[in-house]
């Protein structure tokens, strides 16, 4: 069940972005005009998307999709074979525009969805320009999917809770590649195929995101967690 939006917030989204439309409810369609600038280099663009909000909106963050076929049109000009290096989900075909830990710092309690087209949106969709233009990402950022949320994972210095493991292990049972991690979870291995799906062994492939590998183990140790039935698919 998707979300029912106020007549407030859909009074508020319509006077900053009049070429959305609220097409079904907790669905908005239509194009976002942006005019950013970052680090001195500007862009000004319109994409063609679709933002959903799920239930519990907005507890959880809406999704983004480019439904005008660019991303499809960047990933073929840069001859790109795996189009998740545009920061794009195959399984559900949405933009990954942050990893999953991060959700809570970039769409706070309260957030509404002017906030998350300004916040989350909109940078992504500057981005994609970006790389239309320049053929790279414009600046760092985690790797798509699970591998990025195992970087971030390396990264951040908080202990984790079981409740903080529980709200990611979805990431690692929706990905494609979702045997590859769950074998590394119960028994990490550095030389075995990286679980993005390259034959290349996991530490010298993504490296960092190994380091969170090993972190995360360690929590599942020390939190007696089951890693068998959190991260396989039932």
């Amino acid at each position: 069940m998707l979300h029912e939006f106020s007549a407030d917030e859909i009074a508020k989204v319509k006077a900053e972005y009049p070429k959305l439309d609220l097409v079904r409810p907790g669905t908005w369609e239509g194009e976002i005009d942006f005019d950013r600038e970052y680090r001195e280099y500007r862009i000004k663009d319109t994409y063609k998307v679709a933002i959903t909000a799920p239930e519990g909106y907005p507890a959880f963050i809406p999704s983004l999709r480019e439904i005008g076929g660019r991303t499809q049109a960047i990933a073929e000009k840069y001859k790109l074979t795996d189009i998740r290096d545009l920061h794009y989900n195959t399984n559900n075909r949405t933009a990954c525009v942050c990893v999953k830990q991060e959700e809570k710092t970039k769409f706070p309690p309260g957030s509404d969805l002017v906030h998350f087209i300004e916040a989350l949106a909109i940078p992504y969709l500057y981005g994609l320009s970006f790389y239309d233009e320049q053929g790279y990402w414009p600046w760092g950022e985690y790797s798509h999917g699970a591998i990025g949320l195992l970087e971030y994972y390396a990264d951040d210095p908080s202990e984790q809770s079981k409740e903080d493991i529980e709200v990611i292990a979805g990431t690692f049972r929706d990905d494609l590649n979702w045997k590859r991690y769950s074998k590394q979870l119960r028994k990490p291995s550095p030389d075995k195929s990286c679980p993005c799906g390259k034959d290349k062994p996991f530490q010298k492939c993504h490296a960092d995101a190994y380091r969170g590998l090993l972190r995360l183990n360690g929590d599942l140790k020390r939190l007696k967690l089951n890693p068998y039935k959190l991260f396989n698919r039932t």
